[in-house]
């Protein structure tokens, strides 16, 4: 199968996996607050969140493996083995190495700093232990997971994703009829959905792929350098973590747990959306280091530009009637909707639209094995979000400033990112960016926006408003295409349909 054959194929088979669980997600996420409570979902979700410091950094991890991976694939040494064996003795180590950090540090800063309702402390620790395990499978997890993806066998992977929702779903519907706490009964229900991803993973994995075994292997030379690309990669992006978690942490200390439910709903809702373009660069990703590794550099440029422009225009596609229509989508999904809920939606998804339409250039730069420099500038400029809305917090500004503040970092970062990929793509430069990806957008984008702002005044029911939906689809779709792609890449997605098409009529 050609390059662009299986891309498109594996991007199919994740759309179908991101709408799925994302539709399966948003439903959980109602049943899982009407069965806590306002407070007790945002309890959860801040002992998940100082959890969440490690768990967050499962995606970086993996894609570092896969990174090896995918390189020692194109080099052909023979060290295919031995890379997932040093692979698997590092996330054992870091697993060891999270549990005892959790179990000290993490539970003082539990017990002692964050704000617990009385009489939940009992049930806050119960939730805890249930995470720390649960965050021990999980990183056991990723050299597993991260050969599926270097392999580029999305098909086991988006079974597994589907599984794991409907769990979820299971163990949410369980708890509403559960007679003991609930809380603690839903966080056993994740430890245990946790530990089957493993041995899914690893019964697979062990089938499927030779280079795969439990075997654990100590080579000096090949831990230092993957341990030394985990370790600034793990740095960077623990800044981040630490920044996101903070501002929950932050919104807590200055109001309290019923504006971090609403913050919660607002993150939940953006990793919905934003699995639909971590899918979709998924089946990209491999092909981005097999590139770079042969120093195929006009390929890779425009596996960049692809991917820029198509994560943008899926996310604004999805986001555009989901913005418009926030309040009524809200209350619908919701029975009891938490203060300031919309507003952190909306600009939860802005930031995200602009991190996942600036995360091809990041992989980019990461697909380099060079990332100390970059590592260290883009985490400084995410934690420094955290003291902004420190000192605007103490300055009385209310919470929705965290998200404002937010956006705002995520346009610096982009530009950022941008300046360490033209150093690493010969053929890549600020002005072909500019021109190809940042005007074409742009242009489309506010385009779209303002035919939206202008059909939305006159809808003012709840038919209306369900009409409007389609529409909008409709609106922000036609501008992308005709504005937004280029001739070329406009014939292209013609070719594809028609290739698509054509498949169908003669099955």
């Amino acid at each position: 199968m050609s390059k662009s054959g299986r891309i498109a194929k594996n991007t199919i088979v994740l759309y179908i996996r991101m709408v799925v669980v994302m539709l399966i997600t948003l439903y959980t996420s109602r049943i899982v607050l009407k069965a806590l409570g306002v407070d007790d979902f945002g309890l959860y979700n801040v002992i998940a969140g100082v959890v969440g410091l490690f768990l967050f950094l499962r995606t970086s991890m993996e894609k570092c493996t896969q990174r090896f991976l995918n390189v020692e694939m194109v080099r052909g040494t023979g060290r295919l083995k031995d890379t997932f064996s040093v692979s698997l003795t590092i996330h054992l180590l870091i697993a060891l190495f999270a549990f005892l950090l959790t179990e000290t540090i993490g539970l003082w800063f539990l017990n002692y700093y964050i704000n617990i309702p009385e009489g939940r402390e009992f049930a806050a620790n119960c939730v805890y232990q249930a995470a720390v395990i649960g965050l021990s499978f999980t990183i056991c997890t990723i050299p597993f997971s991260a050969c599926i993806i270097a392999h580029e066998n999305m098909g086991f992977f988006a079974f597994v994703s589907i599984a794991d929702a409907l769990l979820n779903l299971g163990a949410a519907v369980i708890i509403t009829h559960a007679a003991s706490d609930h809380l603690i009964f839903y966080s056993i229900c994740v430890l245990t959905i946790n530990a089957l991803n493993l041995l899914a993973y690893m019964v697979y994995c062990r089938k499927k792929f030779k280079e795969v075994s439990l075997k654990l292997l100590w080579e000096k030379s090949l831990i230092k350098k993957m341990l030394d690309y985990i370790g600034w990669t793990l740095f960077g992006h623990t800044l981040i973590i630490a920044t996101n978690h903070g501002n929950i942490i932050l919104v807590n200390q200055f109001f309290g747990v019923t504006v971090n439910a609403a913050m919660a709903i607002a993150s939940q809702v953006n990793r919905a959306i934003l699995n639909f373009t971590n899918n979709f660069q998924t089946a990209f990703n491999p092909q981005i280091t097999k590139s770079y590794a042969a120093q195929d550099y006009i390929y890779l440029r425009s596996l960049v530009y692809a991917t820029t422009k198509i994560s943008f225009f899926l996310l604004t596609i999805i986001s555009m009637p989901l913005i418009f229509n926030l309040e009524m989508i809200l209350d619908f999904w919701l029975t009891e909707v938490p203060q300031y809920t919309a507003e952190f939606c909306t600009l939860m998804i802005v930031s995200g639209i602009l991190q996942a339409s600036s995360s091809p250039l990041n992989f980019c730069v990461m697909s380099s094995g060079d990332i100390k420099a970059f590592q260290i500038t883009t985490g400084l400029v995410f934690v420094s979000d955290l003291f902004i809305v420190y000192a605007l917090f103490s300055a009385g500004m209310p919470p929705i400033t965290a998200m404002y503040v937010k956006a705002s970092i995520m346009l610096v970062v982009c530009g950022v990112r941008l300046h360490y990929a033209r150093k690493k793509i010969p053929t890549l430069t600020i002005n072909s960016y500019l021109r190809n990806i940042v005007f074409p957008l742009l242009t489309s984008t506010v385009l779209s926006i303002a035919v939206i702002i202008t059909f939305m005044q006159y809808v003012n029911t709840l038919y209306m408003h369900i009409v409007s939906i389609p529409l909008i689809v409709g609106i922000t779709a036609s501008s992308a295409f005709l504005i937004g792609l280029s001739q070329e890449e406009r014939f292209q997605i013609i070719a594809f349909v028609k290739r698509i098409k054509t498949r169908i009529q003669h099955n």
